[in-house]
């Protein structure tokens, strides 16, 4: 009755998320355009090994030398786009969906604690007709087949609670069914009375005594229908968690004369014992407490399952029973025999995308976060665990070293078959832990390859690249990432574009990404770039470049009549404006809701009774009187209007980013609240065009006494003084009688 599938998810334990937490990330997610982090950054993974990747991610780039699958490098989805990534960095969706149910078992699922991560529905036969056509051969009528597969489905089970029902399906029903359709000594009554028992369990998770006691026919007097009924009589004890009953049913079927009986009462057998020792072993919100597990117990369930594999070691849940004992391990706090059994696993993993990411979840979860890298031998495991701890500068939680060079060399010999990975480790410690690029780069006398880069020689390449610029050598990591990007698989290369821009940035070469032929082709990289350093002619040129896509010119013209507005350039503005293209896209240019649109803006709504002209003209007005009441107004008016008061193009990344660097674009940022505060101050501002500065003045602290229009920090008496000036004043503007409060 189990599903024989690639791998079974009883690989995932529960109380698994708060610990992987430590290890991996699993949180909401933000892009950041950055390289040379040391922390822990699961949103923002690399195609190197990193410190910083989720130990997922530098795990399956390891495993992909080893020829197991590869971290997807198709285009990005649609769903990665809106959230701002380009093909690097990458978030955990690159990987592949994981796994959401656990693998089948004959009685139950793994046990208390053994679901998938996410909550889960059980899972479902691929083909539930199969069910009810083999039941109706038995003679169960259509309706009861069909009732009992609509109460499997009704069934949902959360991490760490009931999980041992999730099995409780149409498969498991069907796999019971069918050896009773094969039994050719069960009388038909029998057969029929049997089938109808396991379809009334399906769904079910806890019954009482007298409900246990129907579910189970008594009236199977043939010699093999009392095994079968001796079988669901364990079942049903399972399902409510009677385990010490359970236990006793399967046992008894050690002796039976139908084999498929006997192989799976045995392997029952032990995950009966299993779900005993760990039922007090986890808490209600599915946090392990390793020490209230049932030692002896467990050590009883270790020996059925080893003597399961030793009886059956190509039997129908060999599988599950080695990942069971795995569990054992796990909960016996035995992390030598944990680690060797994951070495071995991953050595047999296969190479299917969907079933490796099931083995690499459960090593993350159970092994890599405990940290203990002295009980590991694989090269491997090692190596992911040595980048977790050298996250945070190496300091562990006390504050002390958490990782040593004497540590590494004592590691050498486990890295006897792969070198070049321990020369890696401490090329990266003397990186990120020591920061020490000249010994870096003592511990990678690399060549530049003249072929296809395994993951271990891009990151040993990458962190050359990294040396080098912290040397404050531009140039020689420019002619690195040079000569790498010809030689790059797909993912490696948006790297290596990534890292050239920033060179390129931070040495002052702006306009060479912009270049004809230049290498940097990720339009994301590139749109950043003009954003936020361009200077204005830089922008108008990528604006009419005929070689640049459309959303790139979009984005320079976008950018430029922004800044050029914002910053003061009113002159340049109503040259610019002869750029935009006709007829206007509407679509944004701008990955914040704005397009091209907003510069046709053609005065303020009538709403506010301050007239104002269009966009052109209050332009046209500050390039002849910068200090223009009426334009300074207008000018908040057509931010106030359009929702740019703190808009993205006002601020930049932070200086490890790209784009975080000084902009070449002159001229202070404009806030609303500087133009209304001038109009305030200004003796000769008209009467209309003070008392309406005021009353915008005032409503920019509303209604949350913080400034909604700029960063200034105005004390609250001089905003009282505001608005008593407006309503003394000005008390007759419909604008004083309209304002009751001052915030």
């Amino acid at each position: 009755m189990i599903r024989r599938g690639l791998l079974p998810m009883v690989l995932l334990l529960g109380g698994v998320g708060i610990q992987a937490a430590q290890a991996s990330g699993d949180f909401g997610c933000g892009v950041t355009w950055s390289l040379k982090q040391g922390d822990l950054d699961g949103c923002n993974n690399l195609p190197f090994l990193s410190p910083a990747n989720d130990s997922r991610v530098n795990l399956r780039l390891l495993l992909a030398d080893q020829g197991r699958a590869p971290i997807p490098d198709g285009a990005p989805t649609e769903y990665e786009r809106e959230m701002g990534y380009a093909l690097v960095p990458f978030g955990l969706e690159r990987l592949g969906p994981p796994e959401e149910t656990p693998a089948d078992a004959p009685a139950g699922g793994a046990g208390s604690g053994e679901t998938a991560v996410v909550e889960t529905q059980p899972a479902a036969d691929p083909d539930r007709a199969a069910l009810a056509e083999l039941a109706q051969k038995i003679g169960v009528p259509p309706e009861a087949v069909t009732s009992a597969a609509a109460e499997s489905g009704g069934n949902l089970f959360a991490t760490g609670e009931g999980s041992r029902c999730a099995s409780n399906d149409d498969a498991a029903a069907r796999g019971f069914l069918q050896q009773l359709a094969g039994s050719a000594d069960l009388p038909g009554p029998e057969r029929l009375s049997l089938a109808r028992a396991r379809l009334a369990m399906l769904g079910g998770c806890s019954w009482d005594d007298a409900q246990k006691a129907k579910l189970v026919p008594a009236d199977v007097q043939s010699a093999p229908g009392k095994q079968f009924a001796g079988y669901l009589q364990g079942a049903v004890a399972f399902y409510a968690g009677d385990f010490p009953q359970a236990t006793t049913a399967f046992k008894a079927l050690d002796g039976s004369d139908q084999p498929w009986l006997k192989e799976t009462a045995r392997y029952m057998e032990a995950r009966t014992l299993l779900n005993q020792a760990q039922q007090n072993a986890f808490d209600e919100m599915g946090y392990p407490k390793l020490e209230d597990v049932d030692k002896a117990v467990l050590a009883d369930s270790e020996k059925a399952f080893q003597d399961y594999l030793q009886a059956y070691p190509s039997g129908l849940y060999t599988a599950s029973a080695r990942g069971l004992l795995r569990r054992v391990y796990w909960l016996g706090d035995d992390p030598t025999r944990l680690a060797a059994a994951y070495a071995t696993l991953l050595g047999q993993a296969p190479a299917d995308a969907a079933a490796l990411d099931t083995v690499v979840q459960e090593t993350d979860n159970k092994l890599l976060v405990s940290k203990r890298s002295a009980d590991v031998t694989d090269p491997t495991l090692l190596a992911v665990m040595d980048l977790i701890v050298m996250r945070g500068k190496g300091v562990d939680a006390d504050g002390g070293p958490a990782l040593s060079l004497d540590t590494l060399e004592q590691q050498k010999p486990r890295f006897a078959d792969q070198p070049e990975l321990q020369g890696y480790l401490v090329a990266a410690y003397q990186f990120y832990v020591a920061q020490s690029p000249d010994e870096t780069l003592k511990s990678l006398p690399d060549p530049v390859p003249t072929g296809a880069m395994t993951t271990i020689a891009f990151s040993r390449q990458t962190l050359r690249g990294f040396a080098l610029e912290a040397k404050g050598d531009w140039a020689g990591a420019q002619s690195l990432w040079l000569q790498l990007i010809p030689l790059a698989k797909p993912l490696q290369r948006a790297q290596l574009e990534l890292a050239l821009a920033m060179n390129y940035e931070r040495s002052g070469r702006l306009a060479t990404v912009f270049e004809a032929g230049s290498p940097i082709r990720t339009p994301e990289i590139r749109r950043i770039l003009l954003r936020n350093l361009a200077g204005q002619a830089l922008l108008r040129q990528q604006a009419k470049a005929t070689d640049a896509t459309e959303e790139e010119r979009d984005t320079a013209l976008f950018t430029l009549l922004y800044k050029d507005l914002m910053r003061g350039h009113y002159r340049g503005f109503g040259t610019d404006l002869a750029l935009l293209p006709d007829p206007l896209p509407e679509k944004p240019s701008v990955p914040w809701d704005q397009s091209l649109t907003l510069f046709h803006w053609d005065g303020a709504s009538a709403e506010s009774d301050y007239t104002c002209p269009s966009i052109r003209e209050i332009a046209a007005t500050l390039q002849k009187n910068p200090e223009s009441p009426e334009g300074l107004n207008c000018l908040g008016e057509f931010i106030l209007r359009n929702g740019l008061d703190s808009y993205a193009l006002d601020t930049q990344p932070d200086d490890r980013q790209l784009g975080g660097t000084a902009t070449q674009f002159p001229g202070k940022v404009y806030s609303r609240l500087d133009g209304y505060m001038h109009v305030i101050a200004d003796g000769k501002a008209g009467r209309n065009d003070r008392a309406y500065a005021l009353y915008r003045a005032i409503n920019c602290f509303a209604p949350s006494q913080n400034n909604g229009c700029g960063p200034q920090e105005i004390p609250q008496n001089q905003r009282k003084q505001w608005f008593q000036t407006l309503k003394t004043r000005y008390g007759n503007t419909a604008w004083a009688k309209s304002l009751k409060y001052y915030w």
